[in-house]
């Protein structure tokens, strides 16, 4: 009976048993494969494109946590974290049976002390589930979790997911966190030593805390004995014991390098959400650094005078890498607004956007470098732009007009610009935030839109690459979505650059006007309306750079001018980097390009004929710049009694000489500065009109404009006036007006003649006094 009574419950045990079994071999089939690592938010680490660690981001949870591969981490670390945590890790299913009995004997049993006996498998799953393990149910979760954990990851897998959880003090988690912090270095080139050290942080990062000298001194004799074991297993480190002797170094979090903040935080924003890890960018340490504490030490020493804030960007023109990005003089002022990116933020450009003004001048043949422009006062419809020392210089060449940023050059040549334009250009090129043409006008050419310092420097960069608008990077290998654009030919580039060459460097120390040595860069500066803004752009080595001047709330400063306020510092800037990289070179025009070099008359800017005083060289694109023969110098027939003007050349009567014939306008800047011209004299009494008309230039009239409907207000009818203006030819003295071939009135030459309007549509023709005409339109238009 007993035996019968034994035998069924041995089956009822053994059918139990074996149910379980199948229960918890079901279950271990079918448990489902979570996250290694659920939804922890990660830091990233951004390094310099030599990995020089710029700056360590905190996660979202307020800790340094870096997802680190198993394959970035120095094998030393790995085999010290194992020979200390869990030596038989790759033997055991995540639970080891043999450590667990003992430490519940040694807990449970003698009472003696607590014993642990987690595994780094079952470490992992109380970091990853976030279990409390301090109590008996807590472990048996921690258990089987572990268990789920090794069903479905291999060992590898787990010990990566171990080493970028793990806590090393504070609020630093992971190897790779750790060893960036707490060593300037990657986890795989960790030394013995410093992985040692590593190791034994984890199992009490309280009381091994490296900040305090308590805590350095324990981790230093958990070290020692860690290393004590390790020798056992690799006798050959027995030598590198005097290396542990040594004090430990290691760096706090709060001595973490913050180079680019700007850019740092920029990419927080724009890179995905569940990238972690390093990001290498393009900025080079060194040269952020140079740019950061040039900019702090010139505001500092510029305070005085209100300068207070500056941004810079330097680019590559080869790459198109960003090699330094300044944000804003300090980030962490907030009287400057330092948090703000100064190189995103949309500004007025001033006059830095003058050089493609010219470029697309000389690309559809209105000029080349030398040709002869008028720096003279002018209106334009309804504007009347005026130079920045309220002056005008009177007849300059291009290049020179472009260097010294004059104002009514750019204007007019704007107005002059066929397809495309310059509201062409910047639409082409991506500017952000445009309004519609008519908004701006021709002031579009002087900064009336706002760009940011990044488009600007895409504009300047196209200038060395050929004409081809190209993207700065910011990450290695970052794909171009726009690069291809071409904005002007490769001449014009060139051309313009060589324009911009011939501008000498201003010196903040010098009086202005004022230059020291020169530095082979192209620049050009740019100051906004009201002194808002202060910009010098420029083109130097392989770089091209912008620097800002100025405040991000808008208030002027009458410091803020580009060449006294940003042109010193840029130039500053400059130098560093050429005693840091090199003597930069004035570059040549590239194989293939369609330029070649001409003489020209170095007064007038055409080719000069046989009674120009003194010639020059210029570039020119055959095929597209105009080149006429200048007639400025021209000789004359001069009755040698008289000392007027002949009608013929009649030796040995007349002799021939030579004057110069200046269009009116010019003529009478000349006159107001207190220039004297070798003028022709009059004509002789008898000679014939048509002599004197065919002889010399027709006037050019400038006003009334054919491109402008003029509005007469009824109310005012008889006091409105539309003014009649024209430039004449040297020998001419007085203009005559005509209205639908109605002689309407006469001015002299340089005076305005004012006609009562009527509403339609007229010819309104000006005869010089030697029968020399032109024509224009008028459209006139009642409004209430």
């Amino acid at each position: 009976m007993t035996g019968w009574r034994f035998g069924r419950w041995s089956r009822r045990l053994l059918l139990a048993g074996g149910g379980l079994c199948a229960i918890a071999l079901l279950a271990y089939a079918v448990c489902p494969k979570p996250d290694l690592h659920g939804d922890v938010p990660w830091s990233r680490a951004y390094t310099d494109r030599n990995n020089e660690l710029m700056r360590l981001s905190l996660a979202a949870d307020d800790r340094y946590r870096l997802r680190t591969p198993l394959a970035e981490v120095a094998p030393a670390m790995i085999d010290a974290t194992l020979l200390y945590e869990d030596r038989y890790y790759f033997d055991h299913p995540g639970v080891n049976p043999i450590a667990l009995l003992r430490a519940a004997w040694t807990t449970f049993v003698e009472g003696d002390r607590r014993v642990g006996a987690s595994t780094i498998s079952m470490q992992l799953a109380r970091i990853r589930f976030d279990l409390d393990t301090r109590h008996v149910p807590g472990k048996l979760v921690q258990i089987a979790r572990a268990v789920q954990l090794e069903r479905h990851y291999n060992k590898q897998e787990l010990l990566e997911a171990y080493l970028s959880r793990v806590p090393y003090g504070r609020n630093i988690e992971g190897v790779g966190t750790a060893s960036l912090i707490y060593f300037g270095k990657p986890a795989s080139e960790l030394s013995l030593p410093e992985a040692l050290s590593l190791a034994v942080i984890p199992q009490n990062p309280a009381a091994r805390n490296p900040d305090t000298a308590e805590g350095r001194a324990r981790l230093a004799a958990a070290r020692s004995r860690l290393f004590d074991t390790w020798i056992t297993s690799h006798p050959q480190d027995r030598a590198r014991a005097s290396q542990f002797d040594l004090a430990l170094a290691f760096r706090p979090p709060e001595a973490l390098p913050f180079l680019a903040p700007h850019l740092t935080e920029r990419l927080e924003r724009e890179l995905p959400n569940g990238q972690s890890g390093t990001v290498q960018t393009t900025i080079d340490a060194r040269l952020q650094r140079l740019l950061e504490q040039h900019i702090s030490h010139y505001v500092e020493r510029r305070a005085p005078v209100g300068v207070d804030n500056a941004v810079a960007l330097l680019v590559n023109t080869k790459t198109m890498d960003v090699e330094a990005y300044v944000g804003s003089a300090d980030f962490f002022n907030d009287e400057i607004e330092g948090q703000v990116d100064g190189v995103r933020a949309r500004r007025s450009p001033g006059s830095a956007l003058k050089p493609f003004v010219y470029a697309l001048a000389m690309d559809q043949g209105l000029i080349h470098p030398m040709s002869l422009l008028k720096d003279a006062p002018r209106r334009f419809g309804g504007y009347t732009p005026e130079n920045f020392d309220k002056d005008f210089l009177g007849p300059l060449s291009a290049k020179t007009a472009l260097a010294l940023s004059r104002n009514v050059p750019a204007v007019q040549l704007a107005g002059e610009l066929n397809n495309p334009d310059l509201y062409g250009l910047l639409k082409s090129a991506g500017v952000k935030q445009m309004q519609p043409r008519k908004h701006y006008g021709l002031a579009i050419a002087l900064g009336a839109l706002e760009v940011s310092m990044e488009e600007l420097t895409r504009l300047y960069a196209a200038l060395v690459n050929d004409g081809v608008l190209k993207t700065p990077r910011y990450l290695p290998g970052a794909a171009s979505t726009d690069d291809g654009i071409r904005l002007i030919s490769s001449e014009a580039g060139f051309l313009t650059l060589d324009m911009l060459y011939q501008a000498d460097a201003p010196d903040e120390q010098t009086l202005p006007g004022q230059l020291r040595e020169v530095l082979p860069v192209a620049w050009k500066t740019g100051t906004s309306y009201g002194f808002r803004d202060a910009w010098t752009m420029g083109v130097f080595g392989d770089y091209v750079m912008a620097v800002w001047v100025g405040r991000f709330d808008g208030r002027g400063n009458p410091a803020f001018v580009g060449r006294r306020a940003a042109g010193p510092l840029f130039f500053d800037i400059a130098r560093a980097i050429e005693r840091e990289r090199g003597p930069f070179e004035v570059p040549m025009p590239g194989p293939g390009l369609n330029l070649a070099k001409v003489d020209v008359c170095a007064p007038t800017g055409d080719l000069p004929n046989e009674h120009c005083p003194h010639t020059t060289t210029s570039w020119f694109i055959p095929g597209v710049s105009p080149l006429k023969i200048s007639d400025i110098y021209r000789a004359i027939p001069v009755d040698m009694a008289s000392g007027k003007r002949a009608c013929f050349h009649e030796p040995p009567r007349t002799e021939l000489q030579t004057y110069e014939f200046w269009p009116s306008d010019l003529l009478a800047l000349f006159r107001s500065a207190g220039i004297s011209r070798r003028l022709p004299p009059p004509f002789e009494a008898d000679c014939p009109l048509n002599l004197a008309s065919s002889s010399g230039a027709a006037p050019q009239i400038r006003a009334p404009d054919a491109n402008i409907t003029y509005t007469l207000r009824s109310a005012q009818r008889n006091e409105e006036r539309i003014p009649f203006s024209a430039i004449a030819d040297t020998d001419s003295d007085t203009l005559y007006w005509f209205v639908n071939d109605r002689f309407v009135g006469q001015s002299d030459i340089g005076e305005v003649f004012f006609w009562q309007p009527d509403v339609g549509s007229f010819d309104v023709r000006v005869v010089d006094d030697h029968g020399r005409a032109a024509h224009s339109q008028l459209i006139v238009k009642m409004v209430n």
